[in-house]
Formats: structure tokens, C-alpha cells, sequence
């Protein structure tokens, strides 16, 4: 434990292999905040995504580190093993000796809890929003199942990587109850909650026209539920079944679902990798936000579209209901297409009067600056505890 008591002004290590999505549009909002207040300098491999909400113009410094994936099984899988934790450890050797406070990690998307944590002789918080979750769910695909199933020997060792790399941490910080709960029985110890927020100065009511389709967002993998939303339109009247759309970053089941659309004479528009501000758009043309995914961590387009003023309805399951706590905040539906259908239609043939509830609600219960304080302490006491 360090003595003494904790800076006020802290000198943050920020690691990070995320993908663009949810989990980095949260660390990019934190890390705006934090950089008000403390000196944060970037720590990232080669090929990490900085196009999506680039966190480069809130950090004094960006260090970068050698790693290349190769294309072709096995190697791609064997590098993770071998090139991967070398990189990591070049990371935290460069981290350790520049006299930082703390370390604030994120997940690698190769590896889940990534291996710098096994290297670092500082304080470190890891935010962990989930597991490797292959390796205790069943995890939905209908693309390349084969290969999943031919590799995942070779695979399977990330769990224990996951699971060891993760006990390595100083502290564990997740996003809702539901992950909080979950990741304590997956690693045996202890584990922080800090919820997340919305920009409700950016995510806004537009004074624009509704248009007849309802939304969905979310990367297109079946983990998102979004054929279980495909089928369950497909039950509505043809006269009064509204087109979908579905807004998010490409994924492995994009063939599929297009595919599955046309066979159901589902309407389906996919709006992949747009902006914030057609994101914003489609948030209020829509007319209903659709969302099905399975166990999913927390939810945060969901505040995005409460802070729209859209009506929302999910299949709940995991964190989303710890923010659809109130009827007029959002419906959750049983897990059954015909019942969902069926709520759809209600939905769509009721007239919404609580839009402005929905957004007023969401910017006083849900900012950012309430989520980025709480971390702040969360850094603080991480420093007191290691």
C-alpha cells in the first residue's frame, strides 16, 4: 500500500484493444472528463481502433506497440499466445517505469482482460464489462459455424488467459448489478459497479418527422438478438408490419440476417459503421427501439434512445433492467415472438405521451459527469488499496 494520501491530480496509464461499440463510446465520454482534471497518457498496440471516438485530443502522449495479427489458423491463433503477451509486456514495462499513479486497463478483444495486467507493478483498475463469454454461454451463430467448432481447441486456452489475466488486476470495476454479480463468480473476488451515462446534450429530440420503421442498434452477431426481432415482425399483418432498421458495426452474421429478412419479407435497411449524427437521426425518425439481445451487460443504447424521447421496447435479460426500472421508461417483453409481436403492434398503435418524460428522466439520472466522478474516486481508492 502507498502511504500517505492521494494526489488530487493523478497521472492515469489508459490501456486499451477495443473495438468501435458501446464499451468505447463509454471510455471515450470518461476519458473527456478525467483529462479536465488529471494528466492521461495513451497506451495502445498497433492495430487498436482509434478512428472510432478517438481518445488521442484528451491524452498528452500516445505509445504505441508492435503487434500484427496474421490472417491464416493457426497462426492467428498461436500469435495470441505468443507475439500478443510480448507486446503487452513491452506495454507494462514502459508503464511501470513512468512514474504513473495508476492504470485505468480495457478489455483486448482478442484476449477479454488483456495481459498487461500481469505485468504491471502499479495500481491498476481494469473495467470490465463481461467475460469471455463463449466459454460460459452459448453463444448463437449460424456464420462459419464449422470453423468456430474446428478452432475452439485452440482457443480455448483464452479462458484460463481471461480468468488469470483478470485475478492480476488491482481492482475490478463493471457496469451493472447483473455483470457485477456475474463476474464475481467467474474470478472470485471482489468487484466495483460504475454505471455508465448518456450525452443528452448530444443524443436530443430533432424536430423531424416520423417515419415507419422501427430501430435496432447493435453489431450484427445473433448475440444481438436481432433475428429474434426479424422473426417476430415477421408475424405482424403484412399491411401494418413497419420495416426495420438496424444500425451498428458490421458483423459475422450480416449475410444471414440479410438473408433471413427476405425470406421472412421483412423491410430491412442496415445502416453500418454511421455517425453520430445519423445515429441521432434514425433515433428519432423511428417510431419504436426494438431490443433483443442475449444476457446483455448493461444497454447503453437504450439510454441513447430514451434520451431521443424514443419509446423502447426489450426482451430484458442481463443489465437492462436496471434501466428500465418504470413502465413509461420502456416495456420488456417475455422472450416469445408472438408475444413480442403482439407488443409491437400495441406499441405502435398507442399514443405516446411520455416522450419528454423519457429524456427528462435520462438527464437526471444518467449523466456522465455522475458516472466520471464516481470512477475518479474509484482510481482514488485503488491507489489506497494496492
Amino acid at each position: 500500500m502507498r502511504s500517505g494520501s492521494v494526489k488530487a491530480k493523478m497521472r492515469i496509464a489508459v490501456v486499451h484493444n477495443l473495438p468501435a461499440g458501446g464499451q468505447k463510446r463509454a471510455l471515450f465520454e470518461l476519458v473527456k472528463r478525467l483529462s479536465a482534471k488529471h494528466q492521461l497518457d495513451l497506451f495502445i498496440l498497433n492495430g487498436t481502433n482509434e478512428s472510432f471516438l478517438p481518445l488521442t485530443k484528451f491524452v498528452q502522449h500516445v505509445y504505441r506497440f508492435p503487434y500484427h495479427q496474421p490472417e491464416k489458423f493457426p497462426y492467428s491463433v498461436i500469435s495470441v499466445y505468443t507475439d500478443l503477451k510480448k507486446a503487452y509486456s513491452q506495454m507494462a514495462e514502459r508503464i511501470n517505469s513512468g512514474k504513473y499513479d495508476v492504470a485505468f486497463v480495457h478489455p483486448c478483444y482478442l484476449t477479454q482482460a488483456p495481459y498487461v495486467l500481469r505485468y504491471l507493478k502499479i495500481p491498476s483498475l481494469y473495467s470490465c464489462p463481461e467475460p469471455k463469454r463463449e466459454f460460459y454461454e452459448n453463444i448463437p451463430r449460424e456464420n462459419n459455424k464449422l470453423t468456430y467448432n474446428l478452432t475452439l481447441p485452440f482457443r480455448f486456452p483464452l479462458k484460463k488467459t481471461d480468468w488469470e489475466n483478470a485475478r492480476n488486476a488491482g481492482q475490478i470495476v463493471t457496469l451493472s448489478k447483473y455483470c457485477q454479480k456475474y463476474l464475481e463468480n467467474i474470478y472470485g473476488r471482489e468487484v466495483w459497479l460504475n454505471y455508465p451515462g448518456v450525452d443528452s446534450d448530444l443524443f436530443k429530440p430533432l424536430n423531424i418527422k416520423k417515419e415507419n420503421f422501427v430501430l435496432s442498434v447493435g453489431a450484427l452477431t445473433l448475440l444481438k438478438g436481432h433475428d429474434f426481432i426479424i422473426n417476430s415482425i415477421a408475424i405482424i399483418p403484412k399491411n401494418e408490419r413497419p420495416s426495420l432498421v438496424i444500425a451498428g458495426p458490421e458483423g459475422n452474421e450480416t449475410v444471414y440476417l440479410k438473408n433471413l429478412a427476405k425470406e421472412k419479407r421483412v423491410e430491412l435497411k442496415l445502416e453500418m459503421n454511421i455517425s453520430d449524427e445519423n445515429l441521432i437521426r434514425l433515433y428519432n425518425q423511428a417510431r419504436l427501439f426494438l431490443y433483443a439481445p442475449l444476457n446483455e451487460p448493461f444497454g447503453l443504447v437504450i439510454l441513447e434512445a430514451l434520451s431521443c424521447g424514443l419509446a423502447v421496447l426489450s426482451t430484458g435479460g442481463g443489465g437492462i433492467p436496471e434501466i428500465l426500472t418504470d413502465k413509461r421508461l420502456g416495456k420488456i417483453s417475455a422472450r416469445e415472438e408472438s408475444i413480442f409481436a403482439e407488443k409491437i403492434e400495441d406499441v405502435l398503435k398507442t399514443k405516446d405521451n411520455d416522450r419528454d418524460y423519457r429524456r427528462n428522466y435520462v438527464k437526471e439520472n444518467w449523466p456522465w459527469p455522475k458516472s466520471a466522478d464516481r470512477l475518479e474516486k474509484l482510481l482514488k481508492e485503488t491507489l489506497k488499496q494496492t
